[in-house]
């Protein structure tokens, strides 16, 4: 059955976490739910209305493809960015050789959201949201994104790959005037989740002690479901779980808009294909 406009919803990372709560809020809302994400996991069990869609954010090339997949049948009215890794102990680049914290948190999606963009009639309404960290607030200057093994640490690589995640809506916001399109980026706090799966035993044993206090995720979900469904939010915004404002970082212009200029030339060597 065809789901009529306005019901379409791409949620990209749902096979876990806050991810998987998005997936059963929205599809128990009534919502048309596309998922992706690197393994089915826990959605199996889904049908009717659901479509789920392998996904390797650590291959661009992989990436460009399903995407275009998905947009070549479905043209969603919301998309939620959730997929992300906590930054692994040791340096590790991708195939496509950037460190992969970098491209997983945030290039890949910014990848994502160029081809669902450009694939979106100007006139068709899109509401894009990006789920980030409140580590992203730690960059007291804007980061040199060229990451290597000489100055690699885990925390701060992923701290600014959170940090580009937050900015990128106001980017695409800014980018896309013609588009009839609303960006908003979400700070969701202190939650539990699954992320801590690629960390060593220990940190695993210390997250495993303070879950249980933490915020739970199918809380958090609701907090965005409403801020998806509300026309409020918008305009390249950082709203926190209680959806308020957040001021947003203000970093050297000429700094931010090499970063800018250098992250389009990447995407574009994608998307020209």
């Amino acid at each position: 059955m065809e789901i009529p406009p306005g019901q379409r919803i791409l949620i990209i990372g749902g096979t876990s976490g806050l991810g998987l709560e998005l997936v059963k809020l929205f599809h128990k809302k009534g919502f048309s739910v596309i998922c992706t994400g690197r393994q089915a996991g826990n959605i199996t069990a889904y049908s009717g209305n659901f479509q789920f869609f392998r996904t390797d954010f650590s291959n661009l090339a992989e990436t460009t493809k399903i995407f275009r997949s998905i947009c070549s049948t479905i043209r969603p009215d919301f998309v939620i960015n959730n997929a992300g890794i906590l930054s692994p102990p040791e340096f590790s680049l991708t195939g496509d050789n950037y460190e992969c914290t970098f491209q997983v948190n945030f290039l890949a999606h910014l990848l994502a959201n160029e081809i669902i963009i450009r694939n979106n009639p100007a006139s068709y309404p899109l509401k894009i949201a990006a789920v980030t960290s409140p580590v992203y607030k730690m960059a007291k200057t804007f980061p040199d994104w060229k990451c290597d093994i000489r100055n690699y640490k885990p925390l701060k690589a992923y701290s600014d790959s959170k940090l580009f995640l937050a900015l990128m809506c106001s980017h695409l916001q800014a980018k896309y005037p013609e588009k009839n399109m609303e960006c908003f980026s979400v700070d969701p706090g202190v939650f539990s989740s699954s992320i801590y799966r690629t960390q060593g035993r220990f940190f695993r044993f210390l997250y495993g002690i303070a879950a249980p206090f933490m915020r739970n995720p199918a809380l958090v979900a609701e907090s965005i479901f409403e801020m998806m469904t509300n026309p409020g939010f918008s305009g390249g915004t950082i709203y926190n779980i209680r959806k308020k404002p957040e001021r947003i970082p203000v970093y050297d212009r000429t700094l931010t808009d090499i970063f800018w200029t250098r992250i389009d030339e990447i995407t574009e060597q994608y998307l020209k294909f």
